[in-house]
């Protein structure tokens, strides 16, 4: 055990393992309803001994959440018993910070890890995502960082909004706002720990990478650099006030509320264990953003993105306060989409056309060309169709985006792309796919991976630590010298090269088709289709 006495927070009793302690469960926000605005949570210093032994309660989620993680990754880790999870006490977060700097009281870098899940489940509390390996490494290398990892809402209780539930006092959002009041608890606390608030790292992968890019949209400077992990506010869009409307009602059908007043149905939803009230919401209630026009006020696209290194437009808040990324993809990050391109059963290949002639009218030469150049229009079967669409998608959701941050992105940019195989038994087993990214960052499936790929891991890992420590993790990319570092396969752990499709593992042909049919167009319907609508 080590105990800290904290000048805001208290004393503050952790868990020493090795060179490292971590405080866990620590609440940085309180609730008073499980919709309701997270209001910054600055503890009592008087209030006696803060027992941070122990991880807190997650958000609720869907059952079994964690294995489902572990059954993408295709390795498990031990679960440990968590608490119950909570509506209401789950915003905490866990601070691991190297021993010696606990009592020598320096100012040590921080970074701030945001989960993935889609947006609709997923625990900083979960062992992949535990920090104390990374922490230690980076005492290892002589560059000694902190790391925080939070919770924050997911699914209804994150993003559900409607004109009803905004007129009771609920705002959109939640899960983002949670975010967002997490980094001013480390800007107000972490200097306690030993951190410096003015060396904030944000780090987010897949959702968790939607949410950083997104809160770019806050005016208040959160974080002064990003780690952009195969998931960017390019990929899912915060969606209008209208078409949350209609999610609203059909979550209130399949809640059976759908035929009782507005203030019935708000008195009916409160009254519905929170979760039963999730696992009774339909799969076409989504878990996006909302532009609600107070915390994210933008639309996002890729068209406007052009902007975004033009100071005389108006532009993103945080494009003036971020002044740094790192920001990648993996090889296959489009696995997450297979099982429900699969599911949409036989003539997969003829489904994608109708859907995309449907929902971008007019263009049908170029649609058929591009199918073609993907290799999905004549693919010999519904699998190699499935396949070749899903290498469509991950282009657009994941390799674009990429493009786009390099191009336009007014600060220091440094661009990776992540190829190294997954080595475990399962279906993407041989391919670099979602996830594999945090899985070599925290060095929590070191133990299990094989020694070369091992090396590549810990490559990627130490350059990540290189850049929240404020050092120069390889060349930055730039307008006349679009370069990015290539992990795995031929390039083992880490090779710069030209920034160009080919030469980083990539695919040239979604390019050729950015006048004929336009990337927001396409990226759109794509989804849909993928979504199984």
């Amino acid at each position: 055990m080590s105990r800290l006495q904290h000048p805001t927070l208290g004393t503050i009793e952790g868990l020493a393992s090795g060179n490292v302690t971590q405080f866990l469960g620590i609440k940085y926000a309180s609730l008073d309803h499980r919709f309701g605005t997270p209001k910054l949570y600055n503890g009592q210093a008087s209030s006696g001994l803060v027992n941070a032994k122990s991880v807190g309660p997650a958000a609720i989620g869907i059952p079994n959440g964690c294995q489902l993680e572990h059954g993408l990754i295709q390795h498990s880790l031990p679960i440990p018993d968590f608490p119950p999870e909570s509506d209401t006490e789950c915003l905490n977060l866990s601070v691991t910070v190297p021993c010696d700097r606990v009592r020598a009281g320096k100012k040590l870098p921080v970074f701030v890890f945001i989960h993935g899940g889609g947006l609709a489940f997923g625990s900083g509390t979960w062992p992949q995502y535990d920090q104390a390996k990374i922490v230690r490494r980076s005492v290892e290398l002589q560059l000694p960082i902190i790391g925080v990892v939070i919770n924050y809402r997911t699914n209804i209780f994150g993003f559900l909004t409607s004109e009803e539930l905004r007129k009771a006092g609920f705002k959109a959002n939640n899960g983002l706002r949670d975010q967002k009041v997490a980094f001013e608890w480390v800007k107000a606390h972490i200097e306690g720990f030993g951190g410096d608030p003015d060396q904030v790292t944000a780090i987010g992968q897949s959702a968790g990478g939607v949410s950083v890019t997104s809160l770019l949209q806050c005016s208040e400077k959160l974080f002064q650099r990003m780690v952009v992990l195969s998931g960017s506010c390019l990929l899912r869009r915060p969606v209008s006030l209208d078409a949350y409307e209609q999610f609203y009602q059909e979550f209130c059908k399949a809640q059976g509320f759908g035929d009782i007043s507005g203030e019935e149905r708000i008195r009916a939803i409160e009254d519905r264990d929170s979760l039963e009230l999730l696992l009774k919401t339909p799969p076409s209630v989504p878990s996006l953003p909302a532009l609600d026009h107070d915390l994210l006020k933008e639309e996002i696209s890729f068209e406007k993105a052009k902007d975004w290194s033009n100071a005389q437009q108006p532009r993103l808040p945080g494009l003036e306060w971020c002044k740094a990324i790192v920001f990648g993809d993996c090889e296959y990050d489009a696995s997450v989409f297979l099982r429900s391109l699969t599911a949409r059963g036989s003539n997969v290949a003829q489904q994608l056309s109708n859907s995309l002639n449907r929902a971008i009218p007019g263009k049908q030469l170029a649609i058929a060309a591009l199918l073609d150049d993907y290799g999905i229009s004549n693919a010999v079967d519904d699998g190699s169709a499935c396949l070749a669409i899903s290498h469509l998608a991950n282009d657009l959701s994941f390799y674009l985006p990429c493009d786009v941050f390099a191009q336009f992105f007014p600060g220091t940019k440094y661009i990776y792309h992540l190829n190294e195989p997954n080595p475990w038994d399962g279906p993407f087993r041989g391919k670099a796919a979602h996830a594999v990214d945090v899985t070599f960052l925290f060095k929590n499936f070191d133990q299990f991976l094989p020694p070369w790929t091992k090396a590549v891991a810990q490559g990627f890992g130490d350059n990540i630590i290189k850049f929240v420590a404020g050092q120069v993790p390889w060349q930055a990319s730039s307008g006349d010298n679009r370069v990015a570092l290539v992990y795995g396969n031929d390039a083992r752990g880490g090779e710069l090269r030209k920034d160009e499709p080919e030469g980083v593992g990539r695919r040239a042909a979604l390019f050729r088709y950015e006048e004929s049919i336009g990337f927001d167009a396409l990226l759109e319907a794509v989804s849909e289709f993928v979504a199984g609508k």
